[in-house]
């Protein structure tokens, strides 16, 4: 038996009316201790941190790296109930927060674990054995690096306090950049392409995703609207990665590599024709599914095609899907469940067979080809190629990074960082080093 939590799948700021729904992780019952930990994680939320983790800056101004752990104060824990379960603790309680964020990362690492075929084993084991998830209210993004989990908030005009530790969204894309880590690698110096970047983004957002469609109210509420016209804007195809009210990035988006051959500022743009290739691949196996079950014809299937790019096909689609749905809903629900699952085996496999030097969108695109090989006998192969080639992907290729994306960018973000690169820092003096002790922070 496992352990319950209460997640939103919508986070209460998009949504007013969203309520957290129960959901049962691995963890055995009775194995979580207070934090939530466990012993591969620990969440906590430090009291008196001025700054998110990476390359800071000391009392006289020389540059160090500030890495876990925290090892100052902390607020109290959430601590499990009777039964060793969190689901008790509601939103307006303390504890709630740690809670929700432990259980999304869980949720999301048992998803993925089951297609990567074994438990992760972190990037930054040889440091540290648990993934420090650090709670940091006061800081405006979110972010994954070499032993942490580190979650701000968005702060809206009108005042209001977004807490990240409550969107399952911005969650799940930070623990695919530890799944990318974890498996992948990180790359040589001065073997990182800037399509490495992009892989980075897009994959994360794969996996936020394919996550996502494990909670039943994603896949009942993306077929209530679209009727399975999963081209039509829904739940599914909508990532928020710092709020749901600004900086949208949309999967079923029409981003070609053309876009970014002259160069390219901020790598969550050049994500995005990945990303849309991996979700135009998600969909069509989805519609080839749809066909073999007789759910749809072959006519609809090549019609849904034509509505992407010609407006005047999309009512008759629509109609279409609305008549076909109607006859057997619960065959659309295992068709979209079967194409989950062939992209979430697909991207795993894709990330077990790649190397992190010299990345490009073109070895992803290839390798996930092979993957349909061996799985299926190459029964996607012509949607893969379709897709890939009908955004540029391995003919044309990113150019240069250029000025003006640096605020969104983690170029130089502390996820990138590893202790060696400490030895590429001047040294500190001895006064410095006392003064930094005497703060607290530096470790």
């Amino acid at each position: 038996m496992g352990t319950r939590f209460r997640l939103f799948v919508q986070p209460p700021f998009e949504d007013a009316r969203s309520n957290p729904e129960i959901v049962e992780v691995s963890s055995p019952l009775n194995s979580l201790t207070a934090g939530p930990a466990d012993d591969r994680m620990f969440v906590v939320e430090p009291v008196g941190k001025t700054g998110p983790y990476g390359v800071k800056r000391g009392p006289l101004g020389t540059p160090y790296m500030h890495l876990p752990p925290w090892t100052g104060k902390i607020l109290e824990p959430a601590n499990p109930d009777g039964r060793g379960n969190f689901d008790y603790l509601q939103p307006s309680m303390p504890g709630f927060e740690a809670a929700h964020v432990f259980g999304c990362v869980r949720f999301t690492l048992d998803v993925w674990e089951r297609y990567l075929g074994q438990p992760l084993t972190w990037h930054f084991r040889d440091h540290y054995d648990r993934l420090e998830i650090s709670i940091f209210p006061q800081w405006d993004n979110a972010q994954y690096g070499y032993g942490f989990l580190e979650v701000g908030s968005q702060f809206e005009k009108d005042g209001r306090i977004l807490p990240f530790s409550l969107d399952f969204d911005v969650v799940a894309h930070e623990v695919g950049h530890a799944i990318i880590f974890s498996v992948l690698g990180v790359p040589r110096p001065g073997t990182e392409y800037p399509e490495y970047l992009g892989f980075q983004e897009a994959f994360s957002d794969c996996v936020s995703l394919i996550a996502a469609m494990h909670f039943p109210s994603v896949i009942d509420n993306v077929l209530s609207e679209t009727r399975g016209n999963l081209y039509r804007a829904n739940r599914l195809s909508r990532f928020s990665e710092f709020s749901p009210h600004r900086q949208i990035r949309s999967a079923n988006n029409k981003r070609t590599m053309a876009e970014f051959t002259r160069g390219w500022k901020d790598e969550h743009e050049l994500s995005q024709p990945l990303t849309g290739a991996i979700f135009d691949i998600l969909v069509d196996i989805f519609h080839e599914s749809l066909v073999a079950r007789g759910l749809i014809s072959r006519a609809v299937e090549d019609l849904s095609d034509i509505a992407e790019f010609d407006p005047a096909a999309e009512a008759p689609v629509q109609h279409a899907f609305d008549r076909a749905f109607a006859r057997n809903p619960d065959g659309f629900v295992e068709a979209l469940l079967d194409a989950r699952d062939v992209a979430g085996t697909y991207l795993a496999e894709t990330l077990w067979a790649l190397a992190p030097d010299f990345l490009d969108y073109g070895d992803v695109a290839e390798t996930m080809l092979a993957v349909d090989r061996n799985e299926s006998g190459g029964q996607f192969a012509a949607i893969i190629t379709g897709n890939f080639r009908q955004r540029g992907i391995g003919e044309l290729h990113a150019g240069a990074h250029l000025r003006g994306g640096e605020h969104r960018s983690h170029v130089h973000s502390a996820r990138i960082l590893l202790p060696r690169d400490r030895l590429k820092l001047p040294k500190m003096s001895y006064r410095e080093k006392v003064l930094l002790s005497r703060s607290g922070i530096g470790q």
